[in-house]
């Protein structure tokens, strides 16, 4: 805030009233037409700026709509000439300096609206003997609806003050009747305090399960509390991925459901025989749905990239393959959303949320659903990692990529199985063992999705009647199978790293000896 202009926090106990009756007491002054204005902070789905201390807020009175940004915690809030809305995505804004400080942080996600504030502005004028005004103050009341199950309520008071040229004897004066009154400095935190007010804070949102689960604890108690986790991240991305603009929805949504086929599948004996058949069919239908989406998504978000080392011509030619892809997304999206608009899905969902909730109860100590899950969780990740380096270690240059895929498909099940399980072991060991996996499932993602780029690549080159089109596809198959061939030839480090004695070794003192 500028030298001359200073924001107060009136107390809880001190009405807008009470505090123009102390300066009435004081000083000659005029109320002017009290003033509504709102303040809308946007953000994404998962608070990335929030979490890297910036802040975006459109800023709406009686004048034209503004637009202010503030880069982080240390920054001033600076209005964003040019722009009187906010866009929902980066690709809408206009490059400027905004853009390049906001697309780091928000990628491709959606910004939404994501606290309103409503200010009643009392603006007041405090006058000399001459009846010229020599301070400006507005006292802001602000109010706050954290749900819609519940009543606006005032969130603060606060006022603010602004010198007049030419008077800053009278404004000192001012500001020593402030003094008097003991009010505190304002920071500029009113969207800490409403994010507070709705019960919920900027890191509630996250797809990491954050369970602790008991060493002894039943197998089927356990599970049920994973599947619960699972089930709430599919709910919280439900209506983004039916909006279906936002990728990040359906990549989280697909994945939570992956991680319950993962449960369903690795560890069935614990479940009863109809759960597993019927929501397994369930979940399987889920997976063949979303799937292509996503597959399509990936291709599009790499596209650029892809085409990076084309001609011009050729990046020309192929906007007939990116309108192709635009327009299957936009049929296999029609066809997700039909199915979780369904009634059938909804029962569907409600009903396996009421089964993971039935409380266990009336165990058989010598069933499977008995056993400690600590000892099941040893044997499944000790079992699959031993599965991962019989795979991996017969994969050669030659190799064919079916193998690749195999060992792929085998690492996403061991990760899947430590994240679920990852609450009873050391935190910093087990963390180690995930981050050297993921970096050899990076490796291998790569490769599988340059292979089914190249294949869409190829079926859509059947289509084309083109022939200068048809070489530039060409040209872009050629591209990807040089990186495909690059990812590769590094997949022999990374697996080293991932095969190594000391790795084995990690793994066997914690999932093997420690039993």
């Amino acid at each position: 805030m500028a030298k001359n202009q200073h924001e107060y926090i009136l107390p809880e106990t001190s009405s807008t009233a009470d505090f123009i009756a102390s300066l009435q007491s004081i000083f000659t002054i005029r109320e002017e037409h009290e003033a509504v204005i709102w303040r809308t902070f946007y953000d994404t789905f998962d608070w990335r700026l929030f979490n890297q201390g910036a802040s975006l807020e459109l800023y709406k009175d009686q004048t034209s709509p503004k637009v202010y940004w503030r880069a982080d915690k240390d920054s001033a809030r600076k209005i964003q000439l040019g722009l009187s809305s906010v866009p929902r995505f980066i690709d809408h804004m206009p490059r400027s300096n905004l853009r390049k400080q906001l697309e780091p942080i928000q990628k491709m996600r959606e910004l939404l609206p994501r606290i309103k504030l409503k200010i009643k502005r009392q603006p007041i004028v405090v006058l000399n003997d001459e009846g010229r005004i020599i301070v400006r103050l507005n006292v802001d009341e602000y109010w706050f609806r954290p749900a819609k199950t519940r009543a606006a309520h005032v969130l603060g008071r606060r006022v603010s003050s602004k010198a007049v040229k030419g008077y800053q004897e009278n404004y000192d004066q001012y500001l020593d009747f402030i003094q008097q009154l003991e009010l505190r400095t304002a920071p500029d935190n009113m969207l800490k305090l409403a994010l507070a007010e709705t019960g919920h804070s900027a890191g509630d949102y996250t797809t990491k399960l954050n369970l602790l689960l008991d060493t002894d604890e039943p197998l089927i108690a356990a599970l049920k509390e994973i599947l619960a986790r699972l089930s709430e991240i599919i709910h919280q991305n439900t209506p983004g991925t039916i909006r279906g603009e936002d990728t990040e929805y359906l990549h989280d949504y697909r994945v939570a459901v992956r991680k319950t086929r993962s449960v369903m599948s690795e560890i069935k004996d614990a479940l009863p025989p109809d759960i597993v058949n019927g929501y397994g069919k369930f979940f399987s239908m889920l997976g063949k749905y979303t799937g292509p989406v996503r597959d399509i998504d990936v291709y599009l978000l790499k596209l650029d990239k892809y085409q990076k080392n084309l001609s011009k011509q050729g990046k020309k030619q192929l906007k007939a393959f990116k309108l192709h892809l635009q327009e299957l997304r936009k049929e296999k999206q029609a066809a997700l959303k039909e199915t979780l608009k369904s009634s059938e899905y909804k029962q569907a969902m409600k009903s396996w949320d009421e089964y993971l909730q039935q409380p266990v109860e009336n165990l058989d100590e010598n069933s499977p659903q008995a056993r400690p899950v600590s000892t099941v969780a040893d044997k499944l990740v000790w079992e699959l990692y031993q599965q991962t380096l019989e795979q991996g270690n017969v994969i050669t240059p030659e190799s064919p990529a079916d193998d690749i895929h195999t060992l792929r498909k085998t690492c996403k099940k061991l990760r899947y199985v430590m994240e679920f399980f990852q609450s009873l072991y050391p935190a910093r060991r087990i963390r180690e063992l995930i981050l050297v996996l993921k970096g050899l499932q990076d490796v291998l993602g790569d490769f599988n999705d340059y292979a089914v780029h190249i294949d869409m690549l190829k079926e859509f080159r059947k289509s084309v009647p083109e022939e200068s089109v048809e070489k530039a596809m060409t040209a872009m198959i050629k591209e990807l199978k040089k990186k495909q061939a690059a990812v590769r030839a590094g997949f022999a480090e990374q697996y080293a790293q991932y095969s190594s004695q000391d790795h084995i070794d990690e793994f066997r003192e914690i999932f093997v000896d420690s039993r």
